[in-house]
């Protein structure tokens, strides 16, 4: 087929209407840690695009009242429904999973959110020698808060993906879509960077972790032929739990530009914001040709870095 003839061809089908080319209708959709923050934004958006959203994290209440304030919202053909429960353990992922079984057949997408960040010393806080440098990172931290971060960062994306393979697969085979689920895990900027950012050694080491753990599912499943694609997102600073951005810190002013960009380190004078993020998402799930991919969202922040 010459390259006119397929351009016509998928001209008249129509597929390239944006609404096409990212629709989300009728999927069945996870979001872990998604009562909040980053994970609430994916959700929402998924949810007024026509999915079903399942969300789960530790606490009830930012749960329950995630799903009435979309509730409240009366817009959008999808919902928002939770499942309570801790899935930085096996346990509580088997509980998990087993919730959404009850309901359903299959998943279109599972997106690995949840996530910490522990305390850790200050590398600048301290005499810049040897002896202060060996003493404020020696004695100010702990092996269980590096555990911690990993268990709760890195190793629950491992179980949880696995053990939601069999629904993710469901969606082609028992759901009839062109393709089975495919998941996207959540890492960070700091996974990539270079620097500690003044001291979060465990935070950035976990989070290199998750990059390279996306990596080898969207390798191993590949060589498996079994379709399921994994994608990981690296954001920079967006309004978080960890990251406390207050709106009116982020109004367009010159002094704010200057601000994220001298203080911050962000070329483009601004954190992210909720529409940036969900068109990385719908980029991500909806397209079938990609896998094994770093999708970087923070600004410019890691090039300027690296200045």
């Amino acid at each position: 087929m010459s390259a006119r003839a397929l351009f016509d061809s998928v001209a008249l089908t129509g597929v390239l209407e944006v609404p096409k080319l990212f629709n989300v209708e009728g999927w069945v959709a996870i979001v872990t840690g998604g009562g909040t923050g980053l994970g609430l934004v994916t959700a929402t958006a998924l949810a007024e695009n026509g999915a079903r959203v399942y969300i789960t994290g530790r606490r009830a209440e930012p749960l329950e009242t995630a799903v009435n304030e979309y509730k409240s919202l009366k817009r959008g053909k999808g919902e928002i429904l939770s499942v309570q429960a801790d899935v930085s353990t096996k346990e509580g992922i088997q509980k998990f999973v087993e919730g959404v079984k009850s309901k359903e057949k299959w998943i279109n997408v599972l997106i690995n959110n949840h996530g910490v960040s522990m305390p850790c010393a200050d590398i600048n806080g301290c005499e810049q020698t040897a002896e202060g440098l060996s003493k404020q990172m020696f004695e100010g931290e702990n092996f269980e808060t590096w555990i911690d971060t990993y268990r709760i960062n890195t190793a629950s994306y491992h179980f949880t993906s696995f053990a939601f393979l069999p629904l993710l697969a469901a969606a082609k085979t028992v759901g009839n879509y062109p393709e089975p689920g495919n998941i996207v895990n959540l890492a960070s900027m700091s996974g990539i960077t270079k620097t500690s950012q003044k001291g979060q050694f465990n935070y950035n080491a976990g989070k290199a972790a998750t990059i390279s753990l996306s990596h080898m599912q969207a390798t191993e499943f590949a060589r498996r032929g079994l379709g399921i694609r994994v994608n990981v997102v690296c954001p920079g600073y967006f309004p978080s739990g960890m990251t406390v951005i207050n709106a009116e810190d982020n109004q367009g002013t010159d002094a704010q530009f200057a601000e994220f960009k001298n203080k911050w380190g962000i070329p483009f004078g601004r954190p992210g914001n909720a529409v940036d993020y969900a068109q990385c998402i719908f980029g991500l799930i909806t397209n079938q040709y990609v896998t094994g991919a770093e999708f970087v969202i923070d600004g410019g922040w890691l090039l300027q870095s690296a200045f």
